[in-house]
C-alpha cells in the first residue's frame, strides 16, 4: 500500500517519545525517523522528502511554532501535527500557530498508538 510507505519525522526533545512513536509508526507500516530538537528536524528536512511531521510543542531550543515557521520555508506542502503535554504553556503559541495555518491536528500527550497511527494515515 503506497500511501503507507509515506516517511514520517517525529521532532520531540523526549528520545523515549520519539522511539516510541516511530517505533508504533514502523509497525504501522510507515517509514519513520525522530530526531530530539527543532534545530535537527529542520536539517533532517533539507534532505529527506517527508510528508508528515509530528512535533511537540514546548522545547528547549526552537519550540514548536519557531520550528514550524523555519519547516515552512524549508517544506512548504508539508503536514504539521502538534502534540504536547503542557497546554496552559502552549496555548499561546497553539493559537498563533493556527492563524499561521500550522496545525493539521493537535494530539495531547499522553497519546494512544491509534491516535497517532490514525493521524499518520490520514496526513501522510
Amino acid at each position: 500500500m503506497a500511501e503507507r510507505e509515506k516517511k514520517v519525522l517525529i521532532i520531540d526533545d523526549e528520545e523515549t517519545v520519539g522511539i516510541g512513536m516511530s517505533e508504533m509508526l514502523k509497525d504501522a507500516g510507515f517509514k519513520a525517523q525522530y530526531v530530539t530538537s527543532g534545530k535537527d528536524g529542520i536539517n533532517v528536512l533539507k534532505d529527506t522528502d517527508c510528508s508528515l511531521v509530528f512535533m511537540d510543542m514546548i522545547m528547549p531550543g526552537l519550540n514548536g511554532l519557531e520550528t514550524f515557521r523555519e519547516i515552512k520555508k524549508v517544506r512548504p506542502g508539508i503536514r504539521v501535527v502538534l502534540f504536547t503535554g503542557y497546554f496552559k504553556d502552549a496555548d499561546r503559541d497553539i493559537f498563533q500557530g493556527v492563524k499561521e495555518g500550522m496545525i493539521d491536528a493537535y494530539i495531547r500527550k499522553p497519546f494512544f498508538s491509534e491516535e497517532i497511527v490514525s493521524t499518520a494515515t490520514k496526513y501522510a
